[in-house]
């Protein structure tokens, strides 16, 4: 399985945004965390296994995640440790998480 990984420049403090196209379809609009929130996507229409990112431009693969692994994860940012792999805790109304509500864990989906 294949998605193609599209960059959005949104400029500021935030640099860039990425959506995800799947089988032609738009997945996941304007996300901080797209390997993470394709996989949450996919797992939640009962699509498992790996999926190989590619480069929405040139077709080149980005990276290879195992769809429920990813969807349990989300990448976090401690001004000391950089950025990380943590645990997926879903906000009320999808709101996205600050550092200080995600619990840190090191395993990498």
């Amino acid at each position: 399985m294949k998605a193609r990984l599209h960059p959005i420049w949104v400029g500021g403090r935030d640099g860039y945004r990425y959506s995800v196209l799947f089988n032609g379809k738009l997945l996941v609009e304007r996300s901080r965390d797209p390997e993470c929130d394709v996989a949450r996507a996919l797992l939640a229409q009962g699509i498992t296994g790996k999926l190989t990112i590619c480069d929405g431009n040139t077709g080149r693969p980005w990276t290879i995640i195992d769809i429920e692994k990813a969807a349990k994860r989300c990448t976090g940012e401690r001004r000391r440790d950089g950025l990380r792999f943590e645990t997926y805790r879903e906000t009320p109304r999808g709101e996205p998480h600050s550092p200080e509500t995600v619990s840190v864990d090191t395993e990498a989906a």
